[in-house]
């Protein structure tokens, strides 16, 4: 039996401090759910293919794993990594 791994894409996520959805600023994701667990910063292709300077932020949310990308300094894609 093998195990699977995915992600599913999402357009908002509940903290303790309210809501973070698309298009929030990387300052209100700071201020709704904290530190995060890691941070890194890549090059990170949009859907038309065009490459960005990116920062991946993961996060814990009750027990779950969350990444999220930030590009332009505004929350660009909202994982839950299952």
């Amino acid at each position: 039996m093998s195990a699977q791994a995915f992600a599913v894409d999402m357009r908002a996520l509940r903290g303790s401090n309210g809501f973070v959805e698309l298009g929030n600023s990387e300052a209100k994701l700071k201020d709704v759910l904290g530190q995060p667990e890691s941070v890194d910063r890549q090059v990170v292709h949009d859907r038309n293919g065009w490459p960005h300077k990116g920062t991946i932020y993961i996060y814990k949310v009750d027990g779950q794993t969350y990444t999220i990308t930030v590009i332009g300094g505004n929350v660009y894609k909202i994982n839950w990594e299952r």
